[in-house]
């Protein structure tokens, strides 16, 4: 019954994230992790989008087999993610062309995407200790080429904080092209969003442990 529960999330995540044009190359993928074992599920660039598919193929595109081990690397080292959603939507390509680095806009992103600051991967063949440096405090997202990682604690999290991140970084790059200053949240809403993160984090690694799938969280 769970494992039918984890397919159809599965499912309706990448239907959503390709509703969206986030699935813009081979790279692109979305996996959920079967509670209590060390095993996921996975849907992989254009094999699972049938006749949906409208993404097109990236020059820099990584091999099926280097995702699905960057994928198993990054369960490996947090037990507190229940999904990952590799992506390459519009605004984090444009923002990691750019080189810079995504300053914290909204209480929601660090709610759910973590403390400032967003790691560069720039090979998807990764050790285990580039990927606690990337995801290190809780962090719940990073860009891979011009393409962007982000964890959850369930696949409805792993998608909703990919939607997040773009927005943030749409708005980020839209103020750099208009030379409008952004507006960075003061130091205490940091503290006590990527606190509440960190909490939830800790309840989810024993949930996922357990053989159970985390909570959802509510929108903040």
């Amino acid at each position: 019954m769970q494992r039918l529960e984890l397919e159809t999330h599965l499912t309706a995540g990448f239907r959503r994230l390709e509703d969206k044009e986030f699935l813009n190359t081979r790279s692109d993928s979305l996996s959920v992790r079967i509670p209590g074992t060390d095993e996921m599920l996975l849907a992989t660039g254009f094999d699972n989008l049938d006749d949906h598919a409208s993404a097109v193929e990236a020059a820099d595109a990584f091999s099926t087999e280097a995702i699905v081990a960057l994928h198993s690397c990054i369960y490996k080292e947090r037990p507190d993610v229940g999904s990952i959603a590799i992506s390459s939507p519009k605004g984090a390509r444009i923002l990691a062309q750019s080189g810079a680095n995504l300053p914290p806009l909204f209480d929601e992103q660090l709610r759910h995407i973590g403390p400032p600051g967003v790691a560069r991967l720039e090979k998807v063949e990764l050790c285990s200790q580039l990927v606690k440096d990337a995801f290190r405090r809780g962090r719940n997202a990073a860009l891979l080429g011009a393409g962007l990682i982000c964890l959850g604690m369930t696949c409805e999290r792993a998608v909703f904080n990919a939607e997040l991140f773009e927005k943030c970084a749409q708005a980020f790059v839209i103020s750099r092209a208009t030379g409008v200053r952004a507006s960075i949240i003061p130091r205490w809403v940091q503290i006590v969003a990527t606190r509440r993160l960190r909490r939830d984090q800790r309840k989810a690694a024993a949930s996922l442990l357990n053989g159970q799938i985390p909570d959802q969280l509510s929108a903040y």
